[in-house]
């Protein structure tokens, strides 16, 4: 009796295992970094997608513009006493020089990317743009459009544009 029962739970125990490996596994990474700053980024915004749509290209036509969608980076625990600013600086190539523009790449031509802020006002590529910020958290707003480029002929395609900001407190 006593080996019938003990064969019967090493059965048991070996289907369950079984079954157990059968379940899925998987990994999880957490990254990110420290840095020196009264305010935090809000996770997942210091890394966005802002997809600017399927542009017609008689839209972007002797230069006009797509239209605006928005985008924000939101700061946390913003530890100052007062009020203050914050610059903020869209690096990367501009398109056409003095234009402020960011470059795209891919198959499409004679279009770059706008950004602006909320009120329509440019902010040109590695220019500073200075907002106020205060204690707590905030939501630095922007906006972006696709323009097309003076001059240009306009060829439909795919694209991308990148930027990378950066935060600089006064």
């Amino acid at each position: 009796m006593k080996k019938i029962i003990l064969a019967t739970l090493i059965s048991g125990a070996m289907s369950a295992s079984a079954l157990a490996v059968d379940a899925g596994s998987g990994t999880v990474t957490f990254t990110g970094s420290i840095i020196k700053a009264p305010c935090s980024i809000a996770p997942g915004e210091e890394s966005q997608n802002v997809p600017l749509g399927q542009v017609s290209n008689v839209t972007l036509e002797q230069g006009h513009m797509s239209s605006a969608q928005d985008f924000s980076i939101k700061l946390q625990g913003c530890n100052l006493q007062d009020d203050n600013e914050v610059s903020i600086t869209f690096e990367g190539t501009e398109a056409v020089t003095g234009t402020g523009l960011l470059q795209i790449t891919g198959d499409a031509k004679g279009a770059a990317v706008k950004i602006m802020s909320t009120s329509g006002v440019q902010i040109k590529v590695n220019d500073p743009y200075t907002q106020q910020y205060v204690k707590g958290d905030n939501e630095l707003k922007f906006t972006a459009a696709l323009q097309g480029l003076e001059g240009v002929t306009v060829v439909p395609g795919d694209f991308s544009a990148t930027t990378r900001f950066t935060l600089e407190y006064q």
